[in-house]
């Protein structure tokens, strides 16, 4: 019996381990109570690094929407539409972290414009 070599579908074997990489992080859970011990300015950092993770998904999203899987790979739209599905997860995960971090910073921050 003779396997397929591992360097003749780079791209489908690329896909494949960052969408099983990527399952990982699913299903994790907000804690709104984590933000209430931080300060102002640890506050306002974890909103600007959770901003940036937001729009580096989304610009990854937007390369794997916008990638030209040949016909020829087996399964491949399939992948990329899997990709795109775990990222637009990604995304939603992140807003609702970042709506906790914003109504935590506005209790506790007078004059923060949340």
């Amino acid at each position: 019996m003779r396997f397929p070599s591992i360097g003749a579908y780079p791209a489908t074997l690329l896909i494949t381990l960052s969408v099983l990489g990527g399952c990982s992080s699913i299903g994790t859970s907000i804690n709104p109570a984590k933000y209430d011990g931080m300060s102002c300015t640890e506050l306002n950092s974890a909103l600007g690094d959770n901003a940036r993770a937001i729009s580096q998904t989304a610009v990854t999203r937007g390369k794997v929407a916008n990638t030209n899987v040949p016909r020829w790979v087996p399964g491949g739209s399939r992948v990329k539409g899997a990709v795109a599905a775990r990222e637009t997860t990604r995304i939603e995960r992140l807003k609702q972290q970042q709506d906790a971090i914003i109504a935590a910073r506005s209790h506790k921050c007078p004059g923060s414009a949340g």
